[in-house]
């Protein structure tokens, strides 16, 4: 008859050795994951979890005076429960040629069997010695098997991970002496499968387009990681599935990937690839190429955005979200964010002035200064208190100059009013006012004053300028 080494069904297989207090148990079965990280893992059941008598050994090194007689084996899981083993099963000595190759039933010694199983959640598998003349000693291998040299656990026992747990299922051997109870050797529990994150996911390209206001912001300033348009920006989110154990995986085969925005994009885009559907608000849809089996696996999903070249794009930001689903439970693998996934900015000196007003008493000049080499144009965008925008630029308004390169433009709040048809625009309160300058952002210096007209005094303004106040 020959033991048989089977392993634990996983993959990523690594060696587990570990020293503790005195004796050791060497586990060098796979190991694995078994579920979703930090989440609820109800149900979730991994089949033999010690399956691999060959594998998992137990080496005592502290019996009093090297051998210890009647001895009592107890073997205990923690961080499962349901313990079920067969009643046949017994522990071995050997191999009595030290070849550790020769599993022959022949080549090792039977030293304890009458397995009981105890413990609060029945996690416990106790061995009782097979006489009263058997003694056990140090720096002998110790394996579990049942009579006929098969497995500890039978083919169709599960250990239940506690629903909520993210504690690794661990393994620990002790040795205690059939005549005074007393302790004689334990081990450190080793690691037998791995509570872990079976999926995760991260953004590793995101959107990042500058739209130009040259091309009254239809277009981006930079071309598409393809270098194909400027119209176009893309977004790459990588999710990745880890090693699961054999009947502990969550059992999904695809996961969801949402892309959220912070506002509506309908108008102006008019195609995507990568998801299955646009909708104004979020891109949603099921990335593919996950199997059924144990196997690690990489997905990188590329959501292109394209924009129709003839609305205006809009500052834009871009929340990522992707879940796994077991069940009717959803395990995030990506987090909802605001921006997690990028933003579209605007290309350029950016800067906004609160509390412009322009009235038979009071006044606001916005002075520019351009140190660059380069000629620019300047855009002025106008928002009264109820909402109501207003555009107004140098290119399409000739009462409006453009900056001249090392020159200071001075606009003031009555000339842009004055500018303005828009019949809904409140010219009579106080509005706000975002100015782009699309040439390199620290060649422009902003400042703004508020002047009461009858008292002829000044108060300066604040400028925030890309995220700058002045």
């Amino acid at each position: 008859m020959t033991i048989k080494n089977i392993t634990l069904s996983a993959i990523a297989a690594t060696m587990v050795s570990t020293v503790a207090f005195a004796g050791t148990i060497k586990n060098a079965a796979s190991v694995g994951l078994i579920g979703q990280e930090k989440l609820s893992i109800s149900d979730v059941n991994v089949t033999n979890a010690f399956r691999s008598v060959g594998n998992v050994v137990y080496t005592p090194t502290n019996i009093p005076a090297t051998s210890l007689k009647n001895p009592i084996f107890k073997y205990t899981f923690t961080g499962g429960s349901g313990l079920v083993v067969d009643t046949n099963t017994s522990v071995w000595e050997g191999p009595i040629d030290n070849n550790d190759t020769n599993l022959s039933i022949g080549n090792w010694r039977r030293v304890a069997g009458d397995m009981q199983v105890s413990g609060t959640n029945s996690e416990i598998a106790s061995f009782n010695a097979v006489d009263s003349t058997i003694y056990v000693y140090n720096n002998k291998k110790y394996i579990v098997a049942d009579d006929n040299s098969t497995i500890l656990l039978s083919n169709t026992t599960k250990t239940t991970v506690k629903k909520g747990s993210t504690a690794d299922l661990t393994l620990q051997a002790e040795l205690y002496s059939g005549d005074s109870q007393a302790q004689a050797d334990i081990a450190t529990a080793t690691t037998i499968a791995k509570v872990g994150k079976e999926f995760t996911g991260s953004v590793t390209q995101k959107y990042n387009a500058r739209i130009d206001a040259a091309s009254s912001f239809k277009k981006f300033k930079d071309q598409n990681s393809d270098g194909t348009t400027l119209l176009a920006d893309d977004a790459i989110v990588n999710i990745h599935q880890n090693a699961t154990l054999a009947g502990a995986s969550l059992g999904v085969t695809t996961a969801t990937l949402n892309v959220l925005f912070d506002q509506n994009t309908s108008s102006y885009i008019t195609s995507q690839t990568g998801l299955t559907t646009l909708n104004d608000y979020n891109v949603t849809g099921t990335v593919s190429g996950f199997n059924a089996t144990n196997t690690a696996a990489d997905v990188n999903t590329t959501v292109v955005l394209t924009n129709n070249g003839t609305a205006e794009i809009k500052k834009t930001l871009f929340g990522a979200h992707a879940y796994v689903t077991s069940g009717t439970t959803k395990f995030d693998i990506i987090s909802k964010g605001t921006d997690n996934a990028g933003s579209w900015t605007i290309y350029g000196y950016n800067a906004q002035i609160p509390n412009v007003a322009s009235t038979s008493n009071v006044d606001v000049t916005m002075k520019f200064t351009n140190r660059s080499a380069l000629d620019t144009n300047i855009y002025f965008t106008l928002i009264d208190p109820d909402g109501t925008v207003v555009k107004l630029n140098s290119v399409s308004n000739t009462g409006i100059a453009s900056l001249a390169a090392d020159t200071t433009g001075t606009y003031k709040a009555s000339d842009l009013l004055a500018l303005v048809t828009d019949a809904n625009f409140d010219k009579t309160g106080s509005f706000s006012v975002e100015v782009s300058i699309p040439t390199t952002p620290t060649s422009v210096y902003g400042m703004a004053s508020f002047k009461n007209l009858t008292l002829g005094q000044f108060k300066d303004l604040p400028v925030y300028n890309n995220g700058v106040s002045y």
